[in-house]
């Protein structure tokens, strides 16, 4: 099985509960994470990024879902987009740690090149 394959199979696993969530969806997901990251990286980071943005996807499908009350009956999915945005959320972390871990930290400062290297004023008047 190759690793395109294994993802796919994790998210279904993942995501087998999510009313309409098919494998259509899954390979759309795997596809983009491969596109966007790159066939080199780890099973595990396409899958953190795929469950990330899937679990965007599905938040922005339901995000039209109410709350409804007549008499004694009352229907209430309107938490339903706000927990997806939740999971989301914590999926992207989990991501970015992995990523971070994987990949390493690029972030450095660099020296300003439109100023000389000099010492800082003392606050002195002369």
């Amino acid at each position: 099985m190759d690793k395109r394959e294994k993802v796919i199979g994790r998210l279904l696993r993942r995501f087998k509960g999510v009313p309409n969530f098919e494998n259509i969806d899954a390979e759309e997901l795997v596809d983009e994470a491969i596109e966007t990251l790159g066939s080199d990286v780890s099973a595990e980071l396409l899958t953190l990024y795929a469950q990330y943005q899937g679990a965007w996807q599905i938040a922005f499908s339901v995000a039209h879902y109410f709350k409804f009350t007549d008499g004694e009956e009352s229907v209430d999915k309107s938490m339903i987009a706000d927990n997806y945005r939740k999971l989301a959320k914590d999926f992207q972390e989990e991501y970015e740690r992995e990523k971070a871990k994987v990949l390493g930290n690029n972030f450095r400062i660099m020296s300003r090149a439109d100023r000389p290297i000099t010492s800082p004023p003392t606050g002195g008047n002369n």
